[in-house]
């Protein structure tokens, strides 16, 4: 599990800022010196690092702070800054028994959910007290809470305790991934989200990160980049260049740390390909020319996944772009299918024999079969090249691809659905927003991780911005998706939707 960073013994002042030139910008992200910086100033623990965990002991301290067992709100405050101070000390081996204790030993009462159930129940049949039925339902109310949820916000109002459940919160999905079956810790999870919610609203400054913002913060875009790996300083400072943007939210009790941040390209057209734009050389020289915002990566810590902060995200920086900016009349993404290729292989592996008509044409499907001879159909010779090695590096092979995986991508996107909405995370976010699908891009992303999760193709969701509300509603009511542009492939699959 990711250690946790938030501290509770001293507040670190911020780094001057070193002129980083020439080689330096070369190195890696978080070079020796910046981290030896760090170690300097953080301060000796009180309790050991990797501390054996006495589960007794670790009921006791629990017990205290739910409970409230503590005399006066300072020697509470004290318990609960134990309780951090002693989770941060843990290894990863102690900090899953940690969350599992909690999870399981302080989760809701059955007994008392139960015996509260029963007397509500009867007092609904049986009396027309009003008041008391209503102090039963809370009676009930606070039976089916979860002890936990106590101890949750007794950390909250510590100095840092906001970050410190962000990062603890984190621990729990990673150990939930490992643990798939462990439904306390999912649930201890679910309402820790719920919590993080609720507290972040009013909460957050919306800031746009340039290079001269401190180092620690630069760090964390790093640190929590997930869709384009940031390798350098160099890196980022190309990505805070000229017509360039970082917009982030962050916490009043963080403020040096995003909670979630946004990189954004100013562009002439809407790009197709996110490799022209993390390695632009030569940006648009006045900014004022623009006319398009491009927003190529949306990130947030770990531990807030499930918090929809991207979607307030996105609508603030427009507002702000449009303000600064007037030139700009187009705001779109340039987005991943992160489960395209997973999501086709499978689809493959059912219809290798049988493949259905129309999502395809029918010379697209005769090109590929032409380079594999030995193909019955055209998902068969799909399968064969998708397992070959090198196929990225021939020309025919990628001119006889290209139709068909945009044409599939294509078919994903609009026709593939969970429930009413669309499979995919990335589109379900984007339509959700009021977004419009407007282009499928092959070779959008020519990476290792683009060809490892689409097959290298990326999309362009459009922000018209007199149709988002409209788009909003029609999406969440039906699964609607809204369509921008004229791309064919686009088109096909509306087509074949519309006959579904």
């Amino acid at each position: 599990m990711p250690a946790s960073t938030a501290h509770f013994h001293t507040t670190r002042p911020q780094p001057e800022r070193s002129t980083r030139d020439g080689d330096e910008l070369s190195q890696p992200l978080e070079p020796a010196d910046l981290r030896l910086f760090w170690d300097k100033l953080r301060p000796e623990p009180s309790t050991p690092l990797h501390p054996d965990l006495d589960i007794g002991d670790l009921r006791t301290l629990l017990s205290t702070i739910i409970h409230k067992k503590a005399n006066g709100a300072v020697a509470m405050e004290l318990h609960t800054q134990q309780c951090c101070t002693l989770y941060e000390s843990l290894d990863n081996v102690r900090r899953t028994k940690f969350l599992h204790t909690l999870a399981h030993e302080f989760c809701a009462p059955k007994g008392k959910a139960r015996e509260a159930a029963t007397a509500y129940v009867d007092a609904t049949k049986q009396s027309e007290d009003y008041a008391q039925t209503a102090h039963l339902a809370r009676v009930l109310r606070d039976s089916l809470t979860p002890q936990y949820t106590e101890l949750f916000d007794q950390i909250n109002r510590l100095p840092n305790g906001f970050a410190f459940l962000v990062h603890m919160r984190a621990d729990m999905l990673s150990h939930i991934r490992l643990v798939r079956d462990d439904t306390a810790c999912r649930a201890m999870s679910d309402a820790l989200m719920k919590k993080l919610e609720t507290w972040i609203i009013g909460t957050l400054d919306l800031m746009r990160i340039t290079w001269n913002s401190p180092a620690c913060t630069i760090e964390k875009l790093g640190q929590y980049e997930s869709v384009h790996a940031v390798k350098s300083w160099l890196d980022v400072k190309r990505r805070l260049g000229s017509s360039r943007r970082c917009f982030g939210f962050f916490h009043r009790s963080v403020p040096m740390e995003p909670l979630v941040f946004v990189w954004v390209a100013l562009t002439d057209s809407i790009s197709s390909n996110v490799q022209s734009i993390l390695r632009d050389r030569e940006p648009m020289e006045n900014e004022h020319d623009a006319k398009c915002a491009i927003f190529y990566s949306i990130n947030s810590q770990p531990g807030l996944s499930g918090v929809d902060l991207g979607n307030f995200l996105i609508k603030r920086v427009v507002r702000v772009l449009r303000a600064d900016l007037p030139n700009i009349s187009t705001f779109c993404t340039l987005s991943p299918l992160p489960k395209f290729r997973s999501w086709l292989e499978q689809w493959l592996t059912e219809g290798l024999t049988n493949p259905p008509a129309n999502i395809v044409s029918t010379q697209a499907a005769k090109q590929l079969m032409d380079l594999v001879p030995e193909a019955t159909t055209w998902t068969m010779a799909l399968k064969h090249i998708m397992d070959s090695r090198g196929w990225t590096s021939d020309q025919p092979t990628l001119s006889a691809m290209e139709p068909v995986v945009l044409a599939l991508g294509a078919h994903y996107l609009v026709n593939v659905k969970r429930s009413n909405c669309a499979f995919d995370p990335v589109a379900n976010f984007h339509l959700r927003n009021g977004a419009c699908l407007h282009r499928v891009n092959w070779r959008g992303n020519s990476s290792y991780n683009g060809l490892r999760q689409s097959l290298e193709l990326m999309c362009n969701y459009n922000y018209v911005l007199d149709r988002i509300e409209h788009n909003n509603e029609r999406y969440v009511r039906d699964g609607t998706i809204a369509v921008s542009g004229d791309d064919p492939y686009i088109a096909r699959a509306m087509a074949l939707n519309a006959k579904l």
